[in-house]
């Protein structure tokens, strides 16, 4: 074969190699592209699986703890309006609108129903954010629900970062009458070790 011949069939070679190799690495990654979507498909049936299930541990606990789910559900709306506080007015009007939802003791006992004469939300010009609670129940009966909250309250003053603060409350909730009778804040959280785990 003459050096001609050679430089021609080597200039017909490579683009078929080139073509092979392209081939090659397409049906390589179509194999990984296939292997992906199969995890993903059985991540999303796996994420499915544990909706449902955490669906029905709610569901269980609705049914075989309602009274603690009541108490729940009302602490969580009465946490809301205590601790969304923008302004003074708000402060200042939320006792009425918690009222609704507690005893007549517990309006005359509770810090969260004391009145503010020294307007520290304009002093200071804090606005507050409730952000969520955690319901410890110690005992659960069809005449008391009793137990400890932790409420995660979200301060911030005008232009700096979020802080957040824990409140814990003594609380006992009243399934016939479906009223809050105990209310008592009684002090903050304080998180001592790497607060990354929670």
């Amino acid at each position: 074969m003459s050096k001609v011949n050679k430089k021609i069939a080597l200039l017909w070679v490579i683009p078929a190699l080139m073509v092979i190799a392209g081939l090659g690495f397409w049906l390589a990654t179509q194999g990984a592209v296939k292997t992906h979507q199969s995890a993903s498909n059985e991540l999303a049936v796996q994420q499915s699986k544990l909706i449902n299930k955490k669906s029905k541990v709610g569901t269980v606990l609705d049914s075989k703890q309602p009274n603690i789910s009541a108490a729940s559900t009302l602490l969580d709306k009465l946490f809301t309006i205590g601790w969304t506080i923008a302004s003074q007015k708000e402060f200042d009007a939320k006792a009425k609108q918690m009222t609704p939802y507690v005893t007549q003791d517990v309006v005359k006992n509770s810090l969260d129903f004391k009145a503010d004469p020294d307007k520290m939300i304009t002093q200071t010009g804090v606005v507050m954010t409730y952000g969520h609670m955690d319901f410890l129940p110690t005992s659960a009966s069809a005449k008391a629900v009793k137990g400890k909250v932790i409420v995660f309250v979200k301060s911030h003053l005008k232009n700096s970062a979020d802080a957040t603060t824990r409140f814990v409350y003594n609380v006992t909730y009243n399934p016939k009458t479906n009223l809050v009778t105990q209310l008592d804040r009684i002090g903050t959280y304080q998180l001592q070790s790497d607060s990354s785990v929670l």
